[in-house]
């Protein structure tokens, strides 16, 4: 059976080296305006997904197993962006929103004058102009009926809703330290007690799926860029498409 989920494991990860590469080549060859938000946010999300996706290699090739599910998180959530980007560009202000915030939490935290981190923020002579400047910019998009949706809002306007209660719960165990991820990643049962484990074989059976996700993402997010840019390229990113749900209808 180890062997079995090696094979397909091996499969899948011939697969996602070589869509890495593809991929690559195509985003090469982006047409996209410079001057236009949509543009400049989604190309922006799309290289850090493509970024993202590719560190994967070296955390298998290093045998660096437990990390991948947490970089996994980060490329769901970035797909989700996009996507809902993709679909309607005004998801763009919630985007803006949510940005504001976090910035004002941090320039109101540094107006404190408590956080060492922030001493060389605080003395700035532009706070509270900066602070007042960006209140009143969030303000006017809240008015105009955009707000800062949540996690699970994101993922429900994506579409993703099922995915978000089964594979975004499952990553964001291993990214939060939840006991269910760490005592599968490091202990085990034995006869005589619990033996724990730092750096443990390879579980073929859980890369294959985890490298599988990955692929899925990156194919999709590269069918929603290209698609928004109206690039050229339709028919090979279809043709991954195809390869893929092959590949995996076997496993």
């Amino acid at each position: 059976m180890h062997d079995d989920y090696k094979e397909k494991f091996k499969a899948v990860e011939t697969y996602y080296r070589k869509l890495l590469t593809d991929l690559l080549k195509h985003a090469a060859r982006f047409t996209f305006d410079g001057t236009h938000p949509l543009h400049v946010s989604t190309v922006s999300l799309y290289g850090s997904i493509l970024e993202l996706g590719g560190s994967l290699i070296p955390l298998l090739d290093t045998e660096h197993y437990s990390t991948i599910p947490i970089v996994l998180r980060s490329i769901l959530e970035a797909y989700v962006d996009l996507e809902n980007l993709c679909k309607d560009p005004k998801y763009g202000y919630s985007l803006e929103i949510k940005t504001l915030i976090e910035g004002l939490k941090y320039l109101r935290e540094a107006r404190k004058e408590k956080n060492v981190y922030l001493s060389i923020i605080a003395e700035a002579p532009d706070l509270d102009e900066r602070l007042s400047g960006m209140e009143a910019e969030k303000n006017h998009l809240i008015s105009l009926g955009y707000k800062d949706l949540n996690k699970f809002e994101r993922f429900l306007k994506a579409g993703l809703e099922n995915e978000y209660r089964t594979v975004y719960n499952w990553l964001c165990c291993a990214a939060h330290n939840d006991y269910r991820t760490l005592r599968e990643r490091h202990l085990e049962k034995q006869e005589q007690g619990l033996e724990i484990y730092y750096f443990k074989e390879a579980d073929y059976q859980e890369l294959e799926n985890l490298l599988g996700i990955a692929s899925e993402l990156l194919v999709r997010a590269s069918i929603a860029i290209h698609s928004l840019l109206n690039s050229a390229i339709m028919d090979d990113l279809n043709g991954l498409r195809v390869e893929l749900d092959s590949l995996r209808s076997d496993i």
